[in-house]
């Protein structure tokens, strides 16, 4: 199998982002490790710095303030020197490395362009939410050079998956979805506490549609100019 990096971004998971470390330390396969720290406030940065040592394929990043999702996507991004990007949460639950290979190999092989990483037995919760809305996971394998098809100010905050989603369909990419069996991660509601957690649900929602329909206007009047 060939090799290929990892991009994690990591926003407030101190005590959540060495389950996923440590995992990853057991495949060999994996060249880099690229974990952006998007200005935390908590001692992500720290927890991270202190483990590097241990794996020296970790390159540990950081924003002054929190940007979102997607600009620390494209931050890590930068910093990529494989062809090949597996992109993977900060706070997930039942990672092992069966995973981490059964989200590469379809797209290592070359017999598709990204793969869907959706949970499944690992929290009814997380399960239904990969279920109603398998675009949204952010568990996914690519070609490296794929992002620069994805709108930038789409993608902002949490608008990531869903401009990534339009690329892949303006593209006609072929995609697969890839079940990760016992796999999960904590609701946001839970994650970030009742009220705040819910915010954060509505805020997340809000930027799906705003990336839904930026990318897809965007691409309709390019259409326009394109055949005037």
């Amino acid at each position: 199998m060939r090799s290929f990096s990892v991009v994690i971004p990591a926003y407030n998971e101190g005590q959540r982002i060495l389950d996923v470390l440590r995992v990853l330390y057991e495949v060999p396969q994996i060249k880099e490790i690229i974990v952006l720290d998007d200005g935390s406030k908590d001692d992500t940065y720290r927890i991270v710095q202190s483990y590097l040592p241990r794996d020296p394929r970790i390159v540990l990043l950081q924003h002054s303030h929190n940007m979102g999702k997607g600009q620390s996507i494209f931050t890590a991004w930068a910093a990529v020197t494989s062809d090949f990007v597996l992109m993977l949460d900060a706070d997930l639950r039942g990672l092992t490395p069966a995973h981490i290979l059964d989200l590469c190999e379809p797209v290592l092989s070359g017999s598709f362009d990204m793969t869907l990483g959706l949970f499944k037995g690992g929290n009814w919760k997380s399960d239904f939410s990969h279920w109603a809305t398998p675009w949204l996971t952010g568990q996914r394998c690519l070609r490296r050079n794929m992002l620069q098809y994805v709108d930038h100010d789409a993608a902002a905050g949490y608008g990531l998956e869903t401009a990534m989603t339009v690329a892949v369909h303006q593209q006609s990419w072929k995609v697969v979805k890839v079940a990760l069996q016992g796999m999960s991660h904590p609701i946001s509601e839970i994650h970030r506490g009742g009220i705040k957690g819910l915010a954060n649900r509505i805020k997340m929602y809000s930027h799906v549609f705003r990336a839904w329909y930026m990318a897809t206007a965007k691409s309709r009047f390019q259409s326009l100019i394109k055949y005037k």
